[in-house]
Formats: C-alpha cells, sequence, structure tokens
C-alpha cells in the first residue's frame, strides 16, 4: 500500500486502486493536550513532532496520523489498516541566510518580557537593553523589515513608536535564529545523583561566590512548570567565570547523565541578568525557557507549551 498527500487531501492505494482518502490536517508540534483536543475529528493529522503521549491519546481515539519522523497509523474504522513505527528523527527547519542579529534578538526578547510596554519609542529600548540609539535602531529596523515590529511615522527616529507585530511569529524567529544551538558548553560531575541534589550544590555554589549565572533547561523550565523531570541541570554564565565554576563545584568533565551539570556560554550577557528568582536559584528568562526546551526533543514539547503559554497567554 502508498500513502500519497495531495493539496488537502491523502489518499491510501493498493495496485493502483485507491483504498481509503482523508482530508488532511497539518500541525507542527503536538503536545498531549492538544492532542485531547484533536480526538474527536476526523481525518489525517500530518505532525512534524509530537509527545510519545500525544501519540497515545490519538491512537486510543482511533485517529489517523503521520509523523515526520516516518510514524504511521492509519485507520479506516473499525479497521486499522497500516501501522508504521518510526523510520528517522524529525529534522529542524533550517534558518533563513540572514539570521536575526545579537541586537535585534536582544530587543525582541525584551519586548516580548516586556507585553505591556506598548508604543515603547527606541530610545527608550536603547535603554532598557543597554545598548546604543544607533544599535536599537538598526535592530528594530531589522526585525521591521521582517514585518515581526510595527514602527510608527515621526519625526524624529528615536521617538517613534514601537510595537510587536505578532508576538509568536517574534518569538519562533528568535528561537530559530539565535546562536543559542551553537553556544560552547561543558558537561561536568559535581557528585550529585540527582538534579534536585545538582540544584542544590548550585544554589551554594552561587550563594558563596556571587558569581552571575541563570539556571536554563529543562531543569529552569521545571522549576516554572513542573510537568517534567529533568536528569541534567543547565546553568548559563560568562565564558570568563567558566573556570571559576568549575572550582566552586569541585567539578570533573563527565559525560551527560542523571544529577550531572551542564555549563553553556551565554551568547548575550542580558540572558543572565533577565532572569527571575526562584526558591533561592537565578532562573533564565522565560524567552530563554522556550528555547532551551525548544531544542531539548520530543519529550520536552508539554513544557515547551507550557512556557509558551506562560510568555503569550491567549488575549
Amino acid at each position: 500500500m502508498t500513502l500519497s498527500i495531495e493539496g488537502d487531501q491523502a489518499t491510501l492505494a493498493h495496485n493502483g486502486k485507491t483504498v481509503r482518502t482523508w482530508p488532511v490536517e497539518r500541525v507542527g508540534r503536538l503536545s498531549s493536550r492538544m492532542a485531547m483536543e484533536l480526538t474527536d475529528r476526523r481525518g489525517l493529522l500530518l505532525i512534524d513532532e509530537a509527545t510519545p503521549g500525544a501519540l497515545e491519546v490519538l491512537r486510543a481515539a482511533g485517529r489517523s496520523f503521520a509523523t515526520g519522523s516516518g510514524e504511521l497509523h492509519l485507520i479506516d474504522p473499525p479497521k486499522v489498516l497500516i501501522v508504521q513505527p518510526p523510520t528517522r528523527s524529525p529534522q529542524l527547519t533550517p534558518s533563513p541566510a540572514r539570521p536575526i542579529g545579537k541586537g535585534a534578538a536582544r530587543i525582541g526578547r525584551w519586548l516580548l518580557l516586556h507585553p505591556d510596554a506598548r508604543d515603547t519609542t527606541i530610545t527608550n529600548l536603547a535603554d532598557a537593553c543597554q545598548t546604543s540609539v544607533a544599535t536599537a535602531s538598526r535592530a528594530v529596523a531589522q526585525l521591521a523589515e521582517r514585518d515581526l515590529l510595527r514602527v510608527a511615522t515621526a519625526s524624529d527616529a528615536r521617538q517613534r513608536a514601537v510595537n510587536t507585530q505578532d508576538p509568536g511569529d517574534l518569538l519562533d524567529a528568535i528561537a530559530d535564529e539565535g546562536p543559542w544551538r551553537r553556544a560552547r558548553q561543558a558537561t561536568w560531575d559535581i557528585g550529585a545523583r540527582t538534579t534536585e541534589q545538582a540544584l542544590d550544590l548550585l544554589r551554594s555554589a552561587a550563594s558563596a561566590s556571587d558569581l552571575p549565572y541563570c539556571v536554563g533547561g529543562l531543569a529552569g523550565a521545571a522549576l516554572i512548570e513542573p510537568v517534567v523531570e529533568p536528569a541534567v541541570a543547565t546553568i548559563w554564565v560568562r565564558q570568563p567565570d567558566l573556570d571559576a565554576w568549575r572550582r566552586e563545584l569541585l567539578a570533573e568533565s563527565a559525560r551527560p547523565a542523571t544529577g550531572r551539570v551542564t555549563a553553556r556560554i551565554a551568547p548575550d550577557p542580558v540572558l543572565l541578568d533577565w532572569g527571575t528568582d526562584h526558591d533561592g536559584l537565578h532562573v533564565a528568562d522565560l524567552v530563554q525557557l522556550y528555547i532551551d526546551c525548544r531544542y531539548a526533543g520530543e519529550r520536552a514539547i508539554d513544557i515547551t507549551e507550557a512556557i509558551r503559554h506562560r510568555l503569550l497567554p491567549p488575549s
């Protein structure tokens, strides 16, 4: 049997004869909660990425689906037509040739973290983002050129009012094109056997040293939204402080495992400044937690959605 998709229709054929057709519905990243909302619909779901729990929900509901990793589950109630396991790992969409620059990513991050700052000016953005007016102006121009910001006209360019065009699009552009995944990192054994123990040791070391840092990755997100149990504790630090952190934590190089710590070099120092304190730890801002979780694999889809919901609540 072969499955072909043309436009909004999928056709299953055998020896050149049509066996079944389905209307097609496309989904990017499917969480368990989203899957529950799709159980009463008919048709074939084309899914880029999904949590294992989301696919279980669809199977139990008798939904037909195909995933980006090659998994097929085709139903013609009450018969199961095809069940095919994944054949490959999902591929990330490549970034455009001219990605968003560091200055534009910083401006966009601040606007996402301050949704109430409507009609802010380029001058105010420069002050808030600790950059020059010229840099802020170039950053705003780049984002506006991509239709990610709206910029009002004014006689003085520095006083033009700036607003987000679509916060979700801006967030995804920053996540997809930023330097976050290419950041240098080191994984350490600090004597902890669980993530909770690792965070306790980090808390003590941070209190004793005053070294700037923030907890990111799934460990940081789980402190805000406890819907996943991370194995490794991720911290973002400055490049000059990496050796100091190694000494403070009595760390030894190791491979990732439960209770280990991964120290990542922050590509922009404001990442360490714009976090929030939680239970004695400095946790990365919601934009960074979203980015970290977005690229943490399928098991992180649920927590990625939860962080996104916090950052971009329904209007």
